[in-house]
């Protein structure tokens, strides 16, 4: 193949997430133009890869969005092209490139109307007439088979099918650490980091929390992260341990920062911040993800291969070893 178009216009840890598929294709076609159409929010990450030859930042529109890029979209004929974010707008924008292939996901939905039950899909059946391959994904985490769509699982099934050699299963980030340093942080810890979903949680976990920080911190170093501009848990757990030995709180951090903090630890927790979750286990750290008992279903969708990965409920982790 010489030139792979991928959309994958969510989140940063959803694109992390397919960072072995960007690694495969790059293995397997060394001299191929691989292009990747991210959002905004994630091409803060898409730098990392760069093997990739062009980035698109999709904003607004997806007409708007196709002219800004005519040269690249119009002018260009692909070999592939992979669309792995489900959003419709990539799905329109599929369908106006020209490529010899294009495969993706299709996402599956049961809805009820007056009582009846029907079906719904992503893409509609008129733009998926125009895919060569679409890969299913049903959207209930309750079904018996849930295991069965997982998420990077479904994307190495559309390179079975294209019959591209899958070299390696494992996240993939490349990172240079000679580019950073955070002065004043130990060289390994285990690192909470707590974002806004925390401050949703009742008094009781935050109290569990605190007494499990305590515990650690009496034999190893703890760093504390929040999401940008933090929460009220970062906040409480800031007041009262900000004059403790062995731990240390950084908030505001920017993606580059966080991936470096991942990087020097030795083990990640949070409630399964899907960024965090993936950059660990592009660095082989242990991951611990606290969450609702309920959320377990979900979950398993989105856990890496051949990770050090720990699921706790939310409402129990305290006395479990760590």
């Amino acid at each position: 193949m010489k030139k792979i178009l991928i959309f994958k216009t969510d989140r940063i840890g959803d694109l992390v997430n397919i960072s072995p598929v960007l690694n495969n294709l790059n293995k397997n076609f060394p001299n191929c133009e691989i292009s990747l159409v991210c959002s905004k929010y994630n091409s803060s990450l898409a730098k990392y890869y760069d093997f990739l030859s062009n980035v698109f930042i999709f904003e607004k529109s997806f007409i708007l969005f196709l002219l800004k890029n005519f040269k690249f979209f119009f002018l260009k004929k692909y070999d592939l092209i992979l669309q792995l974010d489900g959003k419709n707008h990539s799905y329109l924008s599929s369908f106006f490139i020209r490529s010899k292939k294009k495969v993706g996901i299709k996402f599956i939905k049961s809805k009820k109307f007056f009582g009846l039950s029907f079906l719904i899909s992503r893409p509609n059946f008129f733009i998926s007439f125009f895919f060569d391959y679409l890969q299913n994904c049903i959207e209930d985490y309750n079904i018996k088979e849930n295991k069965s769509y997982h998420y990077l699982s479904l994307y190495f099934n559309i390179l079975n099918y294209l019959n591209i050699n899958i070299i390696s299963k494992d996240h993939f980030l490349p990172f240079n650490t000679k580019n950073y340093n955070l002065n004043n942080f130990p060289n390994s810890y285990y690192l909470f980091h707590i974002d806004e979903r925390w401050s949703f949680f009742n008094e009781n976990v935050y109290i569990n929390l605190e007494k499990k920080i305590e515990n650690l911190s009496k034999f190893t170093n703890i760093v504390i992260s929040s999401n940008i501009s933090g929460n009220n848990f970062y906040n409480r757990l800031y007041i009262k341990f900000k004059s403790t030995d062995k731990i240390y709180f950084k908030n505001d951090t920017s993606v580059d920062d966080l991936i470096y903090i991942i990087f020097k630890s030795h083990t990640v927790i949070s409630s399964h911040t899907g960024f965090i979750v993936h950059v660990a286990a592009s660095f082989k750290k242990k991951i611990i993800d606290i969450v609702p008992s309920k959320k377990f279903n979900e979950l398993d969708r989105w856990i890496p291969f051949n990770s050090n990965y720990l699921r706790l409920d939310l409402n129990n982790f305290l006395n479990t070893k760590f």
